[in-house]
């Protein structure tokens, strides 16, 4: 597993190797605002129209009983320059969808850029501003609306051919934000949050407002996700189909990551603080006054980010949040990602 990280601005993705400490660095095209990953491709976007991808060369095949761990060298398979802002990315299994402001939905082909080459499958124009797709085995889940440059107000299932197929048409206002998860997909919408399986879909109403759209903090293979706002924690069980809230009490949070153990949540307030909460309660466990900045976490430890002390801070997530580990950063981890989970 590894952590990839960057300062905003950079022209330079660096790759801390958990198990070692050790460190590479890759060289980008453009200069770096925003991260994402899909578990072994980190995708760098340059906060307009261009995205670099990046094989970070660590990933895990998930065979249900078990998984395979597996290395390569890491590079860069090159940038992407696309017609509108980039709005989201998300790469699954043998695809990755990139969706623009205007709408369009660019699918590439996925087992071409593990293969170093940039493969374009199809492009679709989901006739609203929200540009959100989500590959789904041999469909592609996609966030479509009535008038563009407006926000989508359904979810509907695609061939990698551009056309519905007809199999799913579930309501969906103003998405902002999905996980896979093993017990399906989960997409935040305005006041609801929808999990779909296979053809079948269950819209979970949210008793407390519009949901957040921090975007879904999660761990790999696991069926529970997170997001948080200034209102509080929204934690969504795939395999139960529940949705759960947490008060935020007074508190900004900016991010939220759920361990999977059906008790427990992750947040990270405005101040840096990591947050451990009870689920069922609501209740604060433990707090880390870190000063972090971003947080990921995979089966045993969290990684929060500290750009001012230039450092990467392993956590026990565990243990009422102790600090386990500290790797020294060869820049400001200004935005960071956890591959190889």
């Amino acid at each position: 597993m590894a952590i990839a990280y960057a300062a905003v601005g950079a022209r330079q993705l660096s790759l801390l190797d958990l198990a070692g400490g050790s460190e590479e660095q890759v060289g980008l095209s453009i200069g770096v605002e925003e991260l994402a990953e899909d578990g072994r491709l980190v995708y760098a976007g340059d906060g307009d129209r261009t995205l670099e991808i990046v094989d970070t060369g660590v990933w895990t095949v998930d065979h249900t009983d078990h998984v395979h761990y597996y290395r390569a060298a890491a590079r860069t398979v090159g940038a992407v320059a696309l017609d509108a802002r980039v709005v989201s990315v998300v790469g699954a299994e043998a695809h990755t969808a990139i969706g623009t402001a205007d709408g369009r939905v660019t699918v590439l082909d996925r087992r071409k850029l593990e293969g170093g080459a940039v493969s374009e499958v199809v492009t679709v124009d989901s006739g609203s501003s929200t540009g959100l797709a989500v590959p789904y085995g041999e469909t592609l889940l996609v966030a479509v609306g009535d008038e563009k440059g407006r926000p989508a107000s359904r979810i509907v299932a695609m061939g990698y051919d551009g056309r519905e197929t007809g199999a799913l048409r579930v309501p969906c206002v103003a998405p902002r934000g999905a996980a896979v998860l093993r017990g399906g997909v989960v997409i935040a919408c305005e006041d609801s949050v929808v999990r779909i399986k296979g053809d079948t879909s269950e819209v979970l109403e949210s008793e407390v407002g519009p949901v957040a759209g921090t975007g879904f903090g999660y761990r790999p293979r696991s069926n529970e996700a997170a997001v948080g706002d200034g209102r509080g924690v929204w934690s969504v069980n795939a395999s139960k189909v529940t949705l759960r809230h947490v008060p935020a009490n007074g508190r900004e949070l900016v991010a939220a990551v759920s361990p999977a153990d059906g008790r427990t949540v992750l947040a990270l307030d405005d101040d840096g603080t990591l947050i451990s909460y009870d689920l069922t309660t609501g209740r604060a466990i433990a707090e880390a006054p870190l000063r972090a900045a971003t947080v990921t976490l995979d089966v045993n430890r969290a990684y929060v980010t500290q750009p001012e002390a230039q450092a990467i801070v392993e956590v026990d997530y565990q243990d009422r949040l102790r600090t386990a580990r500290t790797f020294p950063a060869s820049q400001r981890p200004d935005l960071a990602v956890e591959v190889g989970r």
